[in-house]
Parts: structure tokens; C-alpha cells; sequence
């Protein structure tokens, strides 16, 4: 009898603790993740370099519609590095200090260049690793067991929506002699650079789904911890059809005429995938 009372006092004591964060309708405090993201090129020009990364910090949110059922979402500063490499064709762009050119900067309306060696270069790209920093707003169903204890187990369903805040250029590749393509540099170069014309799309979305553990170490505070996977559903660059902008905001050449006139601006349409860890601290 003694025992029965013990582990009844027991899980008195663990269904108490655990029963205000359980009540509580709405739960904000800090998230932080780390996790990895994966190019997926839509373009022969282009290939995947590699895996890139994530860093983020902000604000969450849980709102409960029912013990069980929730919406989640917040505000976080999402910092990503991902990379790509030249595919079936060389890729050039002229640029001059910090800003890479886009057609309308270099060419008048027949295709000839209006800007000078004297105050441009032309660059031949053999890698470029990408720095955006993104505003991240996501949009979530919530799906939770009741506390075992002091611990509850979850599972998200929903869209992840990012928006473009700023972005860097990291451009490894050969400044050339001249506007000649064929006239290369014996130098390699490796140059930071902002893009001063916008050619990554100020959206990009992700549908996801993770999993993971809610622990109420005191009062309504809980410790979370999640693990999710992220499928990217629209173009990371720019999409032409979208803003009705044609080839005017492009700066990646392809291909050049008997003159050395850039003859194609290439649009380098690409996805991503993300694995992201997350840890929250709720109130």
C-alpha cells in the first residue's frame, strides 16, 4: 500500500509541475538553429559546390487552440551561406569596385556595350558562394501529446516564408585582360562583392515538417528542442516571369558575339532543401 501512495505522490508531483505550461494559451520566447542547406539547380549553367549552412536567432511563438493542437510561428534572422560552380558553359559579368553590372548598365538596346575597360572588368566566375540574410516568418501547425512527467512530445507541419533582407557575393574565378573572353588573366582571383541590382528574389518559401521534445523545467517555461527538414518550393533567384522585368536585371553572360558584345544573359534559377536544428526556450 505504501508503494502505491509513493508512486501515486510521484506522478501527483510530475502532473503538477507539468500542468501549467500544459494550461498556458500562449508561449513566446528565444529560438536559435543551426542545420545545412542544398542547392538544387534548375539550369545546365550552374552546378551544386557543396553543402551551405544556416545560422538563426530570434523570437517564437506557440499559440494553443487545445492542449494537443497548436499554431506556431515567429520572427527570426535566418543567415544561410550556400555555393554553386560553373556548369556546361563559362559565366562572366563585368563589374567595377563593389558593383556587378547588370544588361541594362552594360549594353544600349542592340546588344553593344555602352561601359569601358578603363572603368569596368570582366570577370569569369569558377565559383561563387552566396550570403543572404533573410527575415524568416514561419507558419505552422502544431500537433502535441499531452506532458509524460515533465515532458511532451510534438510534431510541425506547414511553410517557412523568408524574406530577403540583404545579401553578399563571395566570386572566386579570373579577372580577364580584357573584354575579350578569350583573353585571360594569369591572376585568380577571390573578391567580395554586393550586388547593387537585385537578382535574388525577395521571397523564397518552404514547406516543412519537423519533430521534437518540450521539457517544463520550471513553472510555464519549457526547453524545446526540434529537428526538421525543409523543401524549397520556389525559385531562389529571381524570376523573370514573375516581376516582368525580361532580361534587364540579368548580369550573368554566357556567350559573346564576333565583337565581343555580350550576346545571352543567362537567369541561373535554383531551389533549396534545409535541415535545420532548433532550440527554444519558452515562457
Amino acid at each position: 500500500m505504501k508503494y502505491f501512495i509513493l508512486i501515486l505522490s510521484i506522478y501527483s508531483f510530475f502532473t503538477l509541475k507539468a500542468q501549467e505550461a500544459e494550461n498556458s494559451k500562449v508561449q513566446a520566447g528565444l529560438t536559435f538553429y543551426t542545420g545545412l542547406n542544398n542547392l538544387r539547380p534548375e539550369t545546365k549553367f550552374i552546378d551544386n559546390n557543396g553543402l551551405g549552412n544556416n545560422l538563426g536567432v530570434g523570437m517564437s511563438l506557440n499559440y494553443s487552440f487545445s492542449k494537443t493542437i497548436g499554431f506556431y510561428t515567429g520572427l527570426i534572422f535566418d543567415f544561410e551561406t550556400f555555393k554553386y560552380k560553373k556548369g556546361d558553359s563559362n559565366l562572366y559579368y563585368y563589374y567595377s569596385d563593389s558593383e556587378i553590372f547588370n544588361k541594362n548598365g552594360v549594353t544600349d538596346a542592340n546588344g553593344n556595350l555602352t561601359i569601358s575597360e578603363s572603368t569596368s572588368t570582366l570577370f569569369s566566375i569558377n565559383n561563387r558562394t552566396v550570403k543572404p540574410l533573410y527575415l524568416s516568418i514561419p507558419t505552422m501547425l502544431l500537433f502535441r501529446t499531452k506532458f509524460i512527467g515533465f515532458y511532451r512530445y510534438f510534431g510541425k507541419f506547414g511553410v517557412i516564408n523568408n524574406f530577403l533582407l540583404n545579401y553578399k557575393y563571395n566570386d572566386q574565378g579570373t579577372n580577364m585582360k580584357s573584354f575579350n573572353p578569350n583573353d585571360n588573366s594569369v591572376n585568380f582571383v577571390n573578391s567580395n562583392m554586393m550586388v547593387i541590382k537585385r537578382d535574388l528574389s525577395i521571397y523564397k518559401g518552404f514547406v516543412g515538417i519537423c519533430g521534437g521534445a518540450d521539457w517544463n523545467f520550471t513553472g510555464s517555461t519549457c526547453l524545446i528542442a526540434e529537428l526538421g527538414y525543409y523543401y524549397g518550393f520556389n525559385n531562389v533567384s529571381r524570376n523573370d516571369a514573375l516581376t516582368g522585368d525580361s532580361e534587364k536585371n540579368r548580369t550573368i553572360v554566357s556567350s559573346f558575339d564576333s565583337n565581343d558584345n555580350p550576346d545571352n544573359f543567362e537567369q541561373l534559377p535554383f531551389k533549396q532543401n534545409q535541415i535545420l536544428l532548433k532550440v527554444s526556450i519558452l515562457f
